[in-house]
């Protein structure tokens, strides 16, 4: 039996996103990564102290409100290393010669085992534990000094990156007919994605969040195309699972998970009703399944505070209505989260594109959404073959976004001050962008899309190169 062979084009994306991952792990200094220091000091918790302090009331931020947030060999990097003034300090830079690192080795000597374990106070100690059990591994094979341990968690998520876009490669697929063009463009836009590098390349659940969301919807569109199989539905159940443990916005993904096994299944039952009546009632379950998703968070927060949800969703996109209370926190809106945070934005927020390039991307966004409509219209019948696939990823599409608003508004209710809401919390649906990117070149006739699509990558690539510039610029100029 001949092994399935991978496909060159997805190997030579995957060198290029290995090469680039790696670029992006060594040259951001330790600790730089939002709350780095604190999934580390979670590690070490599992690691070193050998305890899970999910939930564990005497660990937590609230019960330990003036204990130290990181363990004290953090605390020694963060003083004899210079990691501390580093953060959100653009004038700042990282301690470099042979006599700093004598200083630090010197200090860190000092410490005993303990220094590893004495964190609490932490904030993400209340997170799910699965990423760091997982991240606990390269953490105790590495050994050696807190910068080896670090390197090696961050290796991890380089890994776990690739994941991520060999499963972009498989949902274009299943979008698209196996068309190696749609494909390759639509790993290509994720794997150039600057903002899911300079995640995914640090110490954070986000760097396991991101692959296992990504298989989700695969396994979701593959029940969709290929019809009910329980190898399959028991493969999104532990990945879904999977995903709620390794960080709380996964919830989102269990309404459209049954959405997509009903689905199959009512599929299954009903073979024949392939018309007007199973499109109408994919539909209403699509329907029901949002409602219900909806009730799922709207539990978080009381009945009453409903108008106040709806009003802040609609000004979020929308120009506010006569007659409508102005929303609940900060002006924070669809550009703030899809454009500035979710394309340009780096490190602890200090590093970003500037306004020019900024304005550029939006341009193109705009272009791409004209020509996925466009594309939509000109390949309607073969749409209308997976309405069922794209059915399920919309209900997970819009799921997921309802989630993350109700997550949003609800810690607005506690602290009106923080919008909360980030563009990284959107790399959850990053093979969704891809397709779509994907989608949109095929509003094009052949040799323009073909021409098209390659100016298209290689503006991707330099887009990721200039992301790159700027966070070496900020650290070593």
């Amino acid at each position: 039996m001949r092994r399935p062979r991978v496909p060159r084009p997805l190997l030579a994306i995957q060198g290029v996103v290995l090469v680039a991952a790696l670029a992006w792990a060594f040259a951001v200094p330790p600790l730089q990564g939002a709350d780095e220091s604190a999934h580390f000091s979670y590690v070490q918790q599992v690691a070193d102290a050998h305890e899970i302090p999910w939930h564990d009331s005497s660990k937590g931020i609230l019960e330990a409100a003036f204990g130290p947030a990181v363990s004290t060999e953090l605390r020694t990097a963060w003083i004899w290393a210079g990691l501390e003034p580093l953060r959100a300090n653009a004038a700042a830079r990282p301690l470099w010669t042979d006599e700093d690192e004598r200083i630090w080795a010197r200090e860190n000597a000092k410490l005993g085992p303990e220094a590893r374990t004495d964190a609490v106070g932490s904030s993400v100690f209340h997170n799910p534990p699965l990423y760091y059990l997982v991240a606990a591994v390269p953490y105790k094979i590495a050994g050696g000094t807190v910068f080896d341990r670090l390197y090696a968690m961050r290796l991890l998520g380089v890994a776990l990156l690739l994941v991520t876009v060999t499963l972009t490669w498989l949902l274009a697929g299943i979008l698209f007919a196996n068309r190696r063009e749609a494909q390759v463009v639509a790993a290509v836009a994720v794997a150039m994605q600057p903002v899911l590098l300079d995640v995914t390349t640090r110490v954070t659940p986000d760097a396991l969040l991101v692959p296992l969301c990504a298989g989700a919807l695969y396994l979701m569109a593959l029940l969709a195309i290929r019809g009910f199989s329980w190898r399959v539905v028991a493969g999104l159940a532990v990945v879904v699972a999977a995903a709620c443990f390794t960080q709380g916005r996964a919830i989102a993904l269990i309404v459209p998970a049954l959405f997509a096994i009903g689905l199959a299944g009512w599929r299954r039952a009903h073979p024949a009703s392939l018309g007007r009546g199973a499109t109408a009632a994919a539909w209403a379950i699509g329907v029901i399944a949002v409602v219900v998703g909806f009730g799922l968070y709207a539990a978080r927060f009381s009945l009453g505070d409903l108008p106040g949800f709806w009003s802040y969703v609609w000004q979020f996109y929308l120009p506010k209505l006569p007659g409508m209370t102005t929303a609940i926190g900060p002006s924070w809106g669809v550009e703030n989260v899809y454009l500035n945070r979710f394309f340009g934005t780096f490190g602890q927020l200090e590093i970003g594109f500037p306004r020019d390039l900024l304005d550029w991307i939006r341009v193109a966004i705009w272009l791409g959404l004209v020509l996925l409509v466009v594309a939509c219209w000109r390949h309607r019948r073969s749409l209308a073959a997976r309405r069922d696939v794209i059915l399920v990823l919309g209900a997970a599409m819009v799921l997921t976004l309802i989630g993350l608003h109700a997550a949003a508004f609800r810690a607005l209710l506690l602290n009106p001050g923080d919008p909360v809401l980030t563009g990284r919390y959107l790399l959850m649906l990053v093979p969704l962008y891809g397709v779509a990117v994907a989608g949109a070149m095929r509003a094009l006739p052949g040799r323009l899309r073909a021409v098209t699509s390659g100016a298209l990558l290689a503006a991707l690539v330099l887009l990721q190169l200039s992301a790159f510039g700027l966070v070496v610029e900020r650290f070593y100029a």
